[in-house]
């Protein structure tokens, strides 16, 4: 699976609600090491009811910038929800949850 197979999908809870379209992967390097680093595994979906634009890192607390670009980045994604991969059923055209979207985890 490529980053791109899931970038751009719509997620859809396990009642049909739409909750956002794929923005980023949250990937984690925590296997075993085949070379010099572990491959990557995705560890969340980051999702926004808006298409277009990416948070750019700007999300996170530690990302240093123009605070313009923070500014418009985190207004544009308020309703920004970081979804665990545990949850997902499956994609194909869109991602399928295995849980409502009440029982998501609080972002994170």
């Amino acid at each position: 699976m490529k980053a791109s197979d899931l970038i751009g999908l719509d997620v859809v809870d396990r009642s049909g609600r739409v909750l956002g379209t794929v923005l980023e992967l949250r990937c984690v390097l925590d296997g075993p090491p085949r070379g010099a680093l572990a491959p990557p595994r995705i560890d969340a979906l980051i999702t926004s009811g808006r298409h277009a634009g990416f948070m750019l890192g700007y999300d996170r607390p530690q990302q240093r910038g123009p605070w313009l670009l923070r500014a418009i980045a985190t207004r544009l994604h308020r309703n920004r929800r970081v979804i665990p991969w545990a949850v997902v059923e499956g994609y194909h055209s869109k991602i399928t949850l295995s849980v409502d979207a009440d029982d998501l985890p609080a972002d994170g």
